[in-house]
Formats: structure tokens, sequence, C-alpha cells
């Protein structure tokens, strides 16, 4: 059995968001994609809105992955309780709002994602 699963890097600003919302789903029938995981943390450059990271997983996003700059949106901060299809960096201090990781349904069977960040060289202000 083969499997794809698609792995998209940083949506940097509107005009990232945008173009990958209008092609995502063309996108996965094209390569036959059976998960997509998306970096979202940029997409409003710094930091991503409730909205952007519904929109996301509405456009065909399994899961959205955030990073250093997880804490740029305040609105944000409630979602990542309140949806499990949005992690910010596992290693992140326990207390924080969200999860780390997550197990999910593809038509192939369960993935577990797992999202880690480095530390080294890393601005983790907001």
């Amino acid at each position: 059995m083969s499997v794809n699963i698609l792995a998209i890097g940083d949506v940097a600003g509107a005009a990232g968001l945008e173009y990958l919302l209008g092609e995502l789903f063309s996108i996965r029938k094209q390569k036959n994609i059976s998960f997509t995981v998306v970096n979202g943390e940029n997409a409003s450059v710094f930091g991503i809105s409730r909205n952007q990271a519904k929109s996301l997983i509405e456009n065909g996003a399994d899961v959205v992955t955030l990073g250093n700059h997880t804490w740029g949106r305040r609105d944000i901060i409630e979602f990542l309780d309140d949806s499990p299809y949005i992690l910010r960096p596992s290693n992140f201090a326990p207390q924080n709002p969200g999860r780390g990781w997550g197990i999910f349904h593809a038509p192939f069977g369960e993935v577990c994602v797992i999202n880690l960040i480095g530390r080294c060289h890393m601005d983790f202000g907001t």
C-alpha cells in the first residue's frame, strides 16, 4: 500500500494563505494525498488567527502546527484548547493552552503527529 502525506512549511502572510486555501484540495487530489500537515504559524506574518486556522482545516489541512510565533495572535489561545486539529509545540511548558500532539484518522489508518520545536537561537517572545 502506498501512502502520500503532505507536509507544508510556513504559510506566510495573506498571499500565502490565500494561495493555499485556493489550491490545497486540488493539490491533494492531483497528488493523491491522504493526509496533510500545514505549519500555519505565520499566516498573519506573526501568528495565526482563529479564523485563519479554521479556514486551513476547512480547506484541506488535516492538522495545523504552530511554532515560536504561536502566541502572536491572542485570539488563537482559546482555540488551542477547543480544536484538536491545531497543535502548538509539545515541548512548550505543559501549563500552556492546547496540546502538542494528537492522533488523527486518515483513510489508511491512524496518524500520530507530534509538534516539536528547536530552541537554539529562537525568539519565543510575543
